[in-house]
């Protein structure tokens, strides 16, 4: 029986080699919980076991009863009719699955009814999920509303809504986009009022919105009118109800089974999540890292299984009388392919990893502080820790999307005429993987939000660290690449610090955050052949990262970019 973990060896290594051990013991509060319930792991060892398990469990679903719907899904889509959304008879069963089991509350605290697994565990449902069903991810994947209440809201707030969202019985979004303020969001305008009583009421339009017919919505809205900095947003929760009324439901390129709404809030009542003013700047903020490792799992995903059709299909179809997986060019696509996914997959998990001890960090914190003990040395850690996230969340985004974007573009050539037809399934994943380079910010934002970090080289240390926990005699001609990719971008880093030029820098800034990237994962595939001696991925991609390298740095130095300050937009 087919199962999408267990047959995905480098995603179930992946699990294996997880280092989480702290985390996951802050995470369950050194484990007391398991004194009153039954459910609570006493160790390490069962709080792991039970992750392999749901894995396992999530896995077989996947392969076996949710992507044999997703054609169907995608074919159907969404209806609205009479100002009401509706989900193809498809995604409604994948739903009532995952809520069965207790899925769709996976990284709610344990007490509210959620799983309380941390957030490395859940990028990688994320990716099986979005496997079978890139659409459903949507669902599954936007558990980041009732994590922002556990993590953010009240306790009344929490109890309140947290249960419904943990079976599944309601869907949340998140309320951010509006005309005329996507990736710049403190340009909303969207209005939360106070009334003489105390109360919050939300008007205006939100736009763009995934499951925007959700039962609880996650609002970003400007409650302080005065402040148009990002210090007059607040974030709210509200019900979807008869004051929010969706306006339509947009036709799109892909993800068929999700609807994207365009929301009206007409004095709809709200209840403010946290503080006021610090919406944007501390709570979405928070959200978006999340949000952005989940999108790029998301990605993976929807190549792994454009890989799997375009490799199978290669071992059945022949031409000129031999398989066409035997011919160098086929195979070299489908071996990039894999390249570009498990570079990513790295990536992902890397972050996913540092973004859970930062979370488990700052619980920790705030609560020495309400015991009013010493916290010195976490917080020493969370710099370290925040650091990180901030840098791998936009950069992993970006470069896990573009690759991924591009390992289902190849999988697709690799059926040739037949991969343009809608039968084979693979035109879909195409349609797809487009939106995860564009969704939770575009690919040049990203790379925008990840240029100061990287031209501050803020990695060298951890690169220091990685280059000397390798130690194996295979490793060694791969470190000295590795070694060059670094000196070839100390020295881009120096051609453009003499040439002092900030538009400059922005124009390379892709070119800088590829090489950056590429030494990361460099080190984290490389680091891994010692476990599952898969030299010959981490060998293309470094030989691949060192001629992309000194590409690079050859556009960098050529000063090409300078003809854009003769470039003159109008309106």
């Amino acid at each position: 029986m087919p199962n999408f973990f267990t047959d995905n060896p480098d995603l179930s290594q992946h699990f294996k080699c997880l280092d989480i051990e702290y985390i996951v013991e802050l995470k369950e509060n050194y484990y007391i919980a398991s004194k009153d319930d039954d459910a609570a792991p006493r160790n390490y060892e069962e709080a792991f076991d039970s992750y392999r398990i749901a894995l396992d469990l999530l896995g077989e679903i996947c392969a076996n009863d949710i992507a044999p719907r997703r054609q169907e899904i995608d074919a159907v889509g969404t209806r609205f009719i009479d100002g009401k959304v509706s989900y193809a008879s498809g995604t409604e069963s994948s739903r009532q699955q995952l809520s069965e089991l207790g899925f769709m509350g996976t990284i709610y605290p344990r007490e509210y009814g959620g799983l309380n697994f941390p957030a490395t565990i859940y990028m990688m449902m994320i990716e099986m999920v979005s496997r079978a069903d890139p659409s459903l991810m949507t669902l599954f994947g936007y558990q980041d509303v009732g994590e922002l209440i556990a993590r953010f809201g009240s306790e009344e707030q929490r109890q309140d809504f947290l249960p419904k969202l943990a079976t599944g019985e309601h869907i949340g979004a998140i309320v951010l986009s509006e005309p005329g303020a996507g990736s710049d969001l403190q340009g909303i305008k969207l209005r939360a009022e106070l009334d003489d009583e105390g109360n919050w009421h939300l008007n205006g339009i939100k736009h763009f919105i995934s499951n925007g017919c959700g039962d609880v919505l996650m609002v970003l809205a400007r409650s302080e009118p005065g402040d148009r900095n990002p210090f007059g947003l607040s974030l709210f929760a509200c019900r979807g109800g008869k004051a929010v009324r969706v306006n339509r439901v947009e036709e799109k390129m892909g993800l068929h089974g999700s609807p994207t709404c365009e929301l009206s809030f007409n004095q709809a009542p709200a209840q403010l999540v946290g503080s006021r003013r610090v919406g944007f700047t501390k709570y979405v903020l928070e959200s978006l890292n999340q949000a952005r490792f989940s999108v790029a799992a998301q990605a993976i995903g929807i190549a792994e299984a454009a890989y799997q059709l375009a490799n199978d299909y290669a071992k059945i179809r022949s031409q000129f009388g031999k398989l066409i997986g035997s011919f160098p060019a086929v195979a070299n696509l489908l071996f990039e392919a894999r390249v570009k996914l498990e570079s990513s997959r790295a990536l992902v998990f890397e972050g996913a990893q540092w973004l859970d001890y930062k979370t488990q960090l700052e619980e920790q914190i705030a609560e020495l502080k309400q015991k009013k003990q010493n916290f010195k040395q976490p917080h020493q850690a969370l710099q370290k820790a925040a650091l990180m996230v901030n840098l791998l969340s936009p950069m992993v985004k970006y470069i896990a999307t573009e690759a991924a974007s591009q390992a289902c573009h190849d999988a697709q050539q690799v059926f040739g005429g037949l991969g343009y037809m809608r039968e084979t399934g693979i035109e879909q994943l195409v349609r797809d993987i487009r939106i995860t380079t564009i969704y939770e910010g575009t690919s040049q934002v990203q790379v925008a939000a990840s240029l100061r970090l990287v031209m501050s080289d803020v990695l060298n240390e951890y690169f220091d660290e990685k280059h000397k926990s390798l130690v194996g005699d295979a490793d060694a001609p791969l470190k000295v690449e590795i070694e060059r990719i670094r000196c070839i971008f100390a020295d881009s880093l120096i051609h453009l610090k003499d040439k002092n030029d900030a538009k400059y820098n922005s124009a390379c800034a892709q070119h800088l955050v590829d090489m950056y990237g590429s030494i990361l994962a460099s080190y984290l595939l490389l680091g891994r052949v010692n476990f599952d001696d898969n030299h010959l991925v981490a060998a293309r991609y470094v030989k691949i990262a060192l001629a992309n390298a000194k590409a690079n740095n050859l556009i960098i130095k050529s000063n090409q970019y300078d003809d854009l300050q003769q470039i003159k937009f109008t309106e």
